[in-house]
């Protein structure tokens, strides 16, 4: 008569540690492989968009209204694309162009766009009223005007990037960033530049995810 053999207790101790170490180098791989997917998913809506924007203007001579200074935020939410870049014509199928890092989602008192890539449309928000849509503001242009010209040129789009906060700038809470917020260099001089999201210092480095009129990576200086 046979007798049945099993594990013996050491056997599955080893089983259950190289589980565990195959897990340990497993999960964080995939998590940087979400993020990465994530980073690539986002960079690829910005080009998208960055398409539709020089479209836009080549048939209106301007650049669609980025909803700053406006009271009637159904239509025209602060910093979002507005939603003449697909009505009446399509230039983007959608004007929501979500991004995948924030954390804040639509909601009862939120608008549509609340989780959206932001969006600013550099005259409208530092230069004199934007025609008939903006609402009667400020009479001279800012004086930080020239240097988004020269920085991003007349529209940029901004996603949290993988650390989930927008930032880190010089105005950036030391709480959230503690000796890290600074302001990132450029050749205007503007004192509170977000730092652009740089990869190659982890995916989970600090920076937002960027693309501007003058640059595929938010500013002149970061091709």
């Amino acid at each position: 008569m046979r007798t049945a053999k099993g594990f013996t207790l050491i056997e599955l101790l080893i089983v259950v540690a190289i589980i565990a170490i195959l897990a340990a180098i497993a999960v964080p791989n995939f998590l940087e492989a979400q993020t990465r997917s994530r980073v690539s998913r986002v960079q690829a809506d910005m080009r998208s968009a960055a398409t539709a924007l020089e479209s836009y203007h080549i048939d209106h001579n301007a650049y669609p209204f980025d909803g700053f200074n406006r009271a009637d935020t159904a239509r025209y939410n602060y910093w979002f694309l507005s939603y003449h870049i697909s009505t009446p014509i399509s230039y983007l199928t959608t004007a929501k162009l979500v991004d995948p890092f924030r954390d804040q989602k639509p909601g009862p008192g939120r608008h549509w766009q609340f989780d959206d890539v932001r969006y600013r449309n550099t005259r409208s928000t530092w230069d004199v009223d934007f025609g008939e849509i903006q609402s009667p503001g400020r009479t001279s242009p800012s004086i930080y005007l020239r240097h988004m010209l020269q920085d991003v040129g007349e529209w940029s789009m901004i996603s949290v990037g993988p650390d989930r906060f927008y930032g880190p700038s010089a105005s950036s809470s030391t709480a959230l960033f503690p000796g890290g917020a600074q302001s990132w260099p450029t050749p205007s001089g503007y004192p509170d530049h977000t730092q652009p999201y740089d990869p190659t210092n982890g995916t989970m480095s600090w920076g937002d995810i960027m693309r501007s009129q003058l640059s595929p990576t938010g500013y002149v200086n970061t091709n």
